[in-house]
């Protein structure tokens, strides 16, 4: 194990992107860094909002949070004004973390991880001659897109135009299956901030480490070249080990026990259990973004005229869509448990805007998608679960636009035939989906390369540390 050698203690001090999509990630790969290894300190940095957001949330006893103003708009409504936050987490936040390692009551860090997107928490540990590591909060097949965004350019696929080019295949990036421009991170067609994105990718930089949270028999190929690369970081691929541990604890858990769970705040467990096997089809359509209130009027509609029975966790419009569409075989919620939900007996299908998070979970979680990607990264993760993995069908076929609706009557019949078990097709999506589980499960094995990772970047911590004494 990591820490068979006694070591002083080391100081890492984890400043995570503010957003649920960031923040689970990095509490993950801190949460495993900590239970592997009790003489590694770490102080997650959140905003007030999200410490608040997460009090309930349990540590291990090395693992704590420290907070900062709420010098961002709040989680509730971010997605409003995206480019207003992206302005204030890199403008502001900066002065504030600075503040708080300077005058906050921390023990001085030995050892800083900072979200990839926030290049300004590498730029302060090399200020202060602080080793660092960059997080990916993404999949290795975008930052691939971004680190050869020169090939797109040499290859006339930026600027991007979809109506002119949108259909042409990517073919050259090294280790990416080949791929539609349209199936491309939708940043990459933003000719003024896509040049400068590239140039604060952790490649060349102080920080000698770079984690990947991903799987690496999902994206095999693109690590093996980045890793190849010697211009890269030290590359670690670090799975969501939380994630992975709750399946472990759902596994061992009965139906009675989840019950026995169940309160008032989460009814919807109870109502689960009372649903046939394989028969609800769950719907996330992510927590950040939201599509327009006439987009999920005609998937209430589609999904009532299915007739399949349906959990959907609508933050926003729950109390609506319960009226417009829930009915006997449907239930609206504002929020729930995604994983617990995903690994219950009676869910059969994942609607999803395939954020990374929720496609890794459906991957550990062995469900097959209907993919309705909406923005960024969920292009190229639905493009994956379709085309490489096949463990789901394109409910859109490129992302979702807000002037050209996915109609009613479209949407009931391909969530009728996605969730007929007996239909030959949807029978190869569930064995492609069971055996991707189980491949994805031996990572976490005795040995295996999400030990064998972890142990390896504690080891780089606890070497900084020692060369700093």
């Amino acid at each position: 194990m990591a820490d068979d050698q006694p070591t002083q203690s080391c100081h890492v001090v984890a400043v995570p992107y503010p957003g649920r999509g960031h923040i689970n990630p990095m509490l993950s790969l801190c949460t495993a860094v900590a239970e592997r290894s009790s003489d590694v300190l770490i102080t997650v940095v959140l905003t007030e909002e999200w410490t608040g957001l997460l009090a309930s949330v349990k540590k291990p006893p090395n693992m704590s949070f420290a907070a900062i103003p709420n010098v961002v708009p709040s989680e509730k409504d971010r997605g409003d004004d995206l480019n207003a936050f992206v302005t204030a987490v890199q403008t502001k936040m900066l002065a504030q973390f600075e503040l708080l390692l300077d005058g906050g009551g921390l023990p001085p860090p030995d050892f800083i991880i900072g979200d990839a997107l926030m290049s300004w928490a590498n730029e302060v540990a090399g200020r202060r001659n602080i080793p660092s590591a960059h997080l990916w909060t993404m999949s290795a097949s975008v930052y691939t897109v971004f680190y050869h965004f020169d090939l797109l350019v040499q290859n006339g696929h930026f600027p991007v135009d979809l109506s002119v080019n949108g259909e042409e295949i990517v073919d050259y990036i090294p280790g990416l299956s080949p791929i539609r421009v349209a199936d491309l991170p939708s940043i990459i067609r933003d000719q003024e901030i896509m040049p400068k994105l590239t140039q604060i990718l952790p490649k060349e930089s102080n920080a000698k480490h770079l984690i990947f949270t991903s799987f690496y028999e999902l994206e095999a190929q693109v690590l093996d070249h980045l890793m190849q690369k010697s211009s890269m970081p030290t590359i670690y691929y670090i799975g969501p080990a939380t994630t992975y541990s709750k399946l472990r604890d759902i596994k061992m858990s009965s139906t009675a026990a989840t019950l026995a769970a169940a309160d008032d705040t989460n009814n919807y467990l109870r109502w689960l259990d009372l649903q046939p096997p394989s028969s609800v089809l769950y719907i996330s359509l992510g927590s950040f973004l939201h599509i327009s209130a006439a987009q999920m009027d005609e998937i209430a509609a589609g999904l009532q005229s299915s007739g399949v029975r349906f959990l959907w966790v609508a933050k926003r419009e729950a109390s609506r869509l319960q009226e417009a569409g829930g009915g006997d075989k449907g239930l609206v919620v504002e929020w729930c448990d995604q994983f617990r939900v995903l690994c219950h007996p009676s869910v059969g299908g994942f609607f999803s805007h395939c954020g990374w998070n929720s496609t890794k979970e459906a991957v550990l979680a062995g469900v097959p998608v209907l993919t309705f990607p909406i923005i960024m990264d969920q292009l190229p993760d639905a493009k994956a679960i379709v085309e490489d993995w096949r463990i789901g069908w394109r409910v859109l076929e490129r992302e979702y636009d807000e002037k050209t609706l996915k109609k009613r009557d479209k949407i009931c019949e391909i969530v009728k035939k996605f969730m007929d078990l007996e239909n030959p097709e949807r029978k190869e999506l569930s064995r492609n989906a069971r055996e991707l589980q189980r491949i994805c499960e031996r990572e976490f094995g005795e040995g295996q390369s999400h030990q064998t990772n972890l142990d390896c970047f504690i080891r780089s911590i606890k070497s900084c540390c020692t060369l700093k004494s």
